[in-house]
């Protein structure tokens, strides 16, 4: 019977122990988590950074780029001696050069379809160029026949008429 009570309070104490709730490893400040997000008490570096780290990291959409920069300006400036403050300023640089990369790519794009256009139209051009030029080239063939029948029986006429004027000599 005594085994029974023992082993009952056993499974009491192991089921009591099983729901009590450990904090979480990651987090030191778990209270002052909670009161951040309810606006108490400022945003640290590492929540700013991952603030702008999920602007980045979107799964549809464009991700927010300027949302992000300014997070991590918010870090350099704020935060200056923070761990994230370099890697921030980094990303600042890097956001910059990216955002200068797409608007390269977009002036580009529109001076390529601009370009290709272009390109198009002079190829239309070209085509209906040969086209005039080939219809010159028969009429001018076909005037030139007419002309060397003309000259061939102008000299048949010549002829007859040498031949004539000898006769009547």
């Amino acid at each position: 019977m005594q085994n029974k009570w023992l082993f009952f309070i056993f499974l009491l104490v192991f089921f009591i122990a099983g729901c009590a709730h450990s904090p979480d490893p990651g987090k030191a400040d778990g209270g002052q988590d909670a009161l951040r997000k309810r606006g108490i008490f400022p945003p640290s570096d590492v929540d700013v950074v991952r603030e702008a780290l999920l602007l980045l990291d979107t799964r549809e959409g464009e991700p927010d780029y300027d949302g992000a920069k300014a997070g991590l300006a918010t870090i350099v400036s704020k935060f200056p001696q923070s761990k994230w403050a370099e890697s921030a300023q980094a990303l600042v640089l890097t956001i910059d050069h990216l955002l200068a990369l797409q608007e390269k790519v977009k002036t580009t794009s529109a001076a390529l379809l601009s370009e290709k256009a272009e390109k198009e139209k002079l190829i239309n051009d070209c085509v209906s160029a040969k086209e005039r030029d080939r219809a010159e080239i028969n009429r001018l063939q076909q005037e030139n026949e007419q002309l060397k029948n003309d000259i061939a029986l102008l000299k048949k006429l010549e002829i007859q008429l040498d031949k004539r004027g000898k006769l009547l000599k």
